[in-house]
């Protein structure tokens, strides 16, 4: 289905005439939603290859958008060269890359037909933004889009025109990072040929010279590329037998035929996780991480020739996921694992390079208890960006020089640098049928075990094939809601990714039914354990997490007095209807949305409801949450608050966050216990 999202979208009330000991204190120690809600000090750091510029992003006070910032780092003294966009364009995101380029990511809001096209309507206009990949140099003198749509335009209408522009925005491939000029770009050549071509790309002098084409996305795409030659290595391509879809991977012989791999598919039965990550170019053995063998995903070496896992996993972890491997792009040691991921309550990334893993030692002696990463370093390894963070601190980040000298580059959001913030901790509690449910659960700050049980939120996120992480909130809405005395449970119910096949698989049919029970569960769970006051707890969330806030409305006997649903589907059947649009998304996702459609159960609404919705998400429109408004009005308090020009996903302008936050807080305080 749509990815009704989640990392990035991980309520508050004052706790008048409730006797809990440490209200005072929450309260006079709530952070402002202003300080929630701004642009983020600094963001997107990354270096280039050569080490010798630092790239991120800037927020300003009292500026609505993020300005492009360039650093010298052999001269710190120097202020960065920085610019602000202009003419409606925003900055999203950017990267350092080689030859004194950089990758910019940005959007600007556009409206008009789109005939169907992307997410957009059949029939009538879409209110949308429009993204594209923009490159630049170290001056920032000019911008220009050589990623972009190829085809020819002439003839197109402007809706055509707009639709190669939202589905043919070119991208990135690899950076093939030993070659001091070049890097792989793809390019649509249709609209609706589904072709892409790719090219060899001179960052300097902007001349390509053509790989390969992909003649139909849909069917067949490259899976890996080799990282020094634009080889390649592996294929995906789908196939239809046996009454069901299967994904299925070719790769390259040794006379560079391509041979199937029947051991690395995947099909709408099994579906298994099978991904080939990289090639140890010495043995010619795959890195495959795959769920085939374990409940958890590993990392498994496979070979081609004679078709054949290695008996044990490379990388495994006995309750967590392997995320994936960290690889060497020096030239020295190319292609060496230096470490590799863990998925538990957070990202872990363990170092195997000693380099890395005595920098990652250094902070984490003088930042114990956190999440620090090295994200990103100059080729030969002698300076790096370390990053760290935790749920009770926003990421903050450090240029290292040969491991020794290092700078403080800045954090996310400096007026919480000092801030006591409570911490998430991983927890696990049983299902009505006896399932184990993972959990992450944040108590509000000063609450401690023996004090009476505070309000509380049930949390689910979005997807609802996605998880939650114990890191930083980007959403801000887990320390909003903390802050003000709330504890927060964010339920990793079943359907949800990351968590192991038997979590994930079994939500498949169970919207609104096993899937509610979970959240349920884990509300009766907190009543149960002293940390949610019984009469005082609601549930919140977003996309997936507002059709469990909707579905909680009409569900009979729930725990919650009220609901908070953000950018919701409500009607089960619609959002079905949309997902087949994509064949291969109807075979793998759209098939199991099947449950309690909480549009055909409206009659049923009983607790109080507020709906918040971009008029800019095209992923959820926001007729999910007006024609839900408009059925439970006349039965139970409904409010709905449109947010104007909101997109479905972060990130949101400060204006659209005061918005929501805001809304949040007068419907707790004033309604939610209240009715």
């Amino acid at each position: 289905m749509r990815s009704l999202a989640k990392r990035i979208l991980t309520n508050s009330a004052i706790i008048s005439g409730l006797t809990f000991g440490h209200a005072a204190m929450a309260n006079a120690q709530e952070i402002p939603i202003e300080t929630l809600a701004k642009l983020p000090s600094v963001s997107s750091l990354s270096l280039s290859r050569d080490g010798d510029y630092l790239v991120g992003l800037i927020g300003k006070d009292g500026d609505d958008v993020l300005s492009l910032a360039v650093w010298d780092t052999a001269d710190f003294s120097k202020p960065p060269k920085m610019v602000k966009p202009s003419g409606g364009v925003e900055f999203l995101g950017a990267q350092a890359l080689k030859a004194g380029k950089i990758q910019v990511f940005s959007r600007k809001k556009w409206s008009g037909s789109l005939a169907g096209c992307g997410e957009g309507k059949a029939i009538g206009s879409t209110k949308t933004y429009l993204t594209k990949t923009l490159v630049t140099d170290i001056n920032l003198s000019e911008f220009s889009e050589p990623f972009g749509y190829q085809g020819k335009k002439r003839d197109m209408s402007e809706a055509e025109k707009i639709c190669s522009a939202i589905v043919g925005t070119g991208q990135l491939v690899s950076t093939l990072p030993l070659d001091p000029d070049h890097v792989v770009i793809a390019q649509s050549t249709g609209v609706y040929d589904r072709s892409v071509d790719y090219f060899k790309y001179n960052l300097k002098t902007g001349e390509k010279d053509k790989l390969f084409t992909n003649m139909d996305t849909s069917k067949e795409g490259f899976s890996l590329l080799h990282p020094k030659t634009s080889e390649i290595l592996a294929k995906n391509f789908s196939d239809y037998g046996d009454g069901r879809y299967k994904q299925k991977t070719k790769i390259v012989t040794a006379d560079g035929s391509f041979k199937t791999q029947e051991k690395l598919t995947s099909d709408t039965k099994s579906r298994h996780n099978v991904n080939i990550i990289g090639r140890n170019d010495n043995t010619g053995k795959y890195f495959v991480s795959t769920d085939q063998f374990s409940d958890k995903i590993r990392i498994y070496m496979y070979d081609a020739n004679t078709e054949s896992f290695d008996s044990s996993p490379l990388y495994s972890h006995p309750e967590f996921n392997i995320g994936g491997i960290i690889r060497s792009s020096s030239e020295r040691d190319f292609g060496k694992v230096l470490g590799y991921t863990v998925m538990g309550a957070d990202i872990e990334t363990v170092y195997l390079d000693p380099v890395l893993k005595a920098a990652q030692s250094k902070f984490l002696r003088q930042y114990p208890g956190k999440n620090v990463t090295i994200s990103d370093w100059s080729q030969d390894r002698t300076k790096m960006i370390v990053t760290v963070d935790g749920s009770d601190m926003p990421p903050a980040y450090f240029l290292t020089t040969d491991g020794k000298a290092f700078k403080f580059l800045g954090t996310r959001i400096p007026e919480l640098a000092k801030t006591s913030l409570p911490k998430t901790e991983l927890v696990y509690y049983n299902a009505r049928d006896g399932k184990k449910i993972p959990g992450l659960l944040t108590m509000p700050r000063g609450w401690k075990k023996g004090d009476a049980a505070p309000p509380a939120i049930v949390h689910p996120h979005g997807g609802p094939w996605a998880r939650d992480y114990a890191g930083w909130d980007s959403s801000g809405w887990v320390p909003f809601l903390t802050s003000r005395g709330y504890a927060v449970l964010q339920p990793q119910y079943r359907g949800s990714t990351g968590w192991g096949r038997d979590i994930w698989l079994s939500g498949d049919f169970e919207w609104g039914q096993k899937m509610q029970d979970d959240k349920d569960d884990g509300a009766q769970w907190m009543i149960e354990n002293g940390y949610a006051n019984p009469d005082r707890i609601a549930i919140f969330g977003y996309s997936y997490g507002g059709f469990a806030a909707f579905a909680a409305v009409v569900r009979p006997d729930g725990p919650y007095k009220c609901a908070i649903a953000g950018a919701g589907v409500s009607d089960l059947t619609q959002t079905k209807r949309l997902d087949s649009r994509n064949r291969l998304q109807r075979a793998f996702q759209g098939r199991t949305l099947k449950g309690m459609d909480p549009m055909n159960n409206t009659d049923k609404a009983s607790i109080p409801i507020l709906s918040f919705h971009g008029d800019r998400d095209v992923r959820v429109p926001d007729t999910e949450s007006k024609n839900f408004h408009k059925k439970v009005k006349d039965k139970v308090n409904s409010k709905l608050v449109i947010i104007k020009d909101q997109p479905h996903s972060l990130p949101w302008t400060e204006k659209m966050q005061v918005t929501a936050l805001k809304a949040i807080e007068d419907f707790l305080e004033n309604d939610c216990f209240n009715g």
